[in-house]
């Protein structure tokens, strides 16, 4: 039986005898509670981004994984039922009594990133000044930036005939996809409704207007049912390249940025 790389699935000695042996990393990622449409369980951020930690943490050899945060920053989804958010206050203290904590038992580093766009401006913003209070004792290091990596799968999804608009980037073809692959259990496709699907929406260019946009205003104004693309014809073979995709960039940009 493979052991497993998430702390709260091992006691405090096995913790404690890894961070000894060498587990000096401790991966950290951002979730939420929320909606995702009518098809997708308010799960799906935290369900992906456990997936994405522990596949992150195997891939280094010398990590493991810290409780998934959520919820976390949904304010622009709380006019559906289910969405739990927090107010940045309390998520920032959050942030900062995790990486206390971790320190606090050892680890050297902690990786930080989102499965959950919306908390990605906090980190940015955040994590600098958390770092300063916790220097030199442990290294910050915040990667996967969200918009970066929506234009990546973009890319890769068009080579498939898949458009932007299609793909999404909430509960869109992309998300779906990548849930058929992990937990297809939680996925009724015969309630996948196309959402927003405006092209301009999803241009590169446009992103960060259209994410903007969504703050303000909020999901519910530019999607009646939630969705941000179209998840219809979602598929779980493509599932498994987008979700290899998202931990290969996330691998690099660490051993980038830690031997740098």
């Amino acid at each position: 039986m493979e052991k497993t790389v998430l702390m709260e699935e091992m006691t405090w000695q096995e913790i404690k005898k890894a961070v000894k042996d060498g587990k000096d990393t401790a991966i950290l990622v951002a979730a939420s509670i929320e909606q995702h449409g009518p098809h997708l369980p308010t799960a799906t951020d935290t369900i992906i981004g456990y997936a994405l930690g522990q596949a992150v943490a195997k891939n280094m050899g010398n990590a493991l994984v810290a409780p998934v945060i959520r919820p976390a920053l949904s304010r622009h989804h709380i006019d559906f039922p289910g969405t739990i958010t927090l107010r940045m206050k309390t998520f920032v203290k959050v942030l900062e009594e995790y990486c206390q904590s971790l320190r606090h038992h050892g680890f050297k580093n902690v990786v930080l990133f989102v499965s959950h766009g919306g908390n990605s401006d906090a980190l940015n913003a955040f994590i600098p000044s958390i770092a300063k209070k916790i220097a030199p004792d442990m290294r910050l290091l915040v990667v996967y930036p969200v918009e970066k990596n929506v234009k990546s799968l973009q890319e890769l999804l068009a080579e498939r005939g898949i458009t932007r608009q299609r793909a999404g980037v909430h509960a869109g073809f992309s998300e779906t996809s990548v849930m058929l692959t992990l937990r297809p259990d939680l996925v009724a496709m015969d309630k996948a409704r196309p959402g927003l699907i405006d092209e301009e929406f999803y241009q590169p260019e446009n992103i960060e207007r259209s994410k903007i946009s969504s703050f303000i205003h909020g999901v519910k104004s530019q999607s009646e049912n939630g969705v941000l693309g179209d998840p219809t014809g979602s598929s779980a073979e493509l599932g498994k390249v987008i979700f290899e995709r998202k931990v290969n960039d996330i691998v690099e940009e660490i051993k980038n940025n830690l031997t740098a």
